[in-house]
């Protein structure tokens, strides 16, 4: 085996690690949404203007914002690192094709058993490649790049609450 062929092999169960390491703190990150929203059961009773009983009966939402911010600085410090292993998925491409090169350089034209050797460490290289791009971007898009976006939402979601409470405070206090 070629020594570009190694390199594919061993970069790509790098990155392959990294994103399933990448993928299970994602998960773990998450899940910690559970423990971030805590629903109150509210009941209350006013009078209103009338004079008649007015109540109100619902669920609340409240967010305890310190575990929000540790998820949201857990999520901020593992990030880069999935970055980086979602992006080195485009090496992969060329470095078959930095192989292909290698492989028909070192062949002797003059020589047709080196011009088929190199052709065939040409032709390898580039396969292990393109295998190992598609492989590892297709694992990259199912697991961990999806828990990105459900997370992503997640924090746009709770983010947006929060603005909505904090309306609703500010709303309340300038009556």
């Amino acid at each position: 085996m070629d020594f570009i062929s190694i390199v594919i092999f061993l970069l790509g169960a790098a990155v392959l690690a990294a994103l399933i390491r990448c993928s299970m703190k994602f998960r773990t990150i998450l899940d910690a949404f559970g423990r971030i929203e805590v629903r109150k059961s509210i009941y209350e009773e006013k009078l209103d203007k009338k004079g008649n009983v007015d109540t109100t009966a619902a669920v609340k939402v409240i967010y305890d914002r310190r575990r929000l911010e540790e998820n949201r600085d857990a999520f901020n410090r593992l990030y880069p690192y999935y970055a980086v292993a979602s992006q080195l998925i485009g090496l992969f491409p060329l470095l078959g094709i930095l192989g292909t090169v290698l492989g028909l350089i070192s062949s002797d034209l003059a020589d047709i058993d080196s011009l088929v050797a190199g052709l065939t460490e040409a032709l390898r290289t580039t396969l292990w490649g393109l295998v190992c791009a598609i492989v590892l971007k297709a694992v990259d898009a199912v697991v961990p790049g999806k828990l990105v976006n459900d997370i992503e939402a997640k924090f746009e979601t709770v983010d947006g609450a929060i603005e909505r409470l904090n309306l609703e405070n500010i709303m309340k206090e300038a009556r």
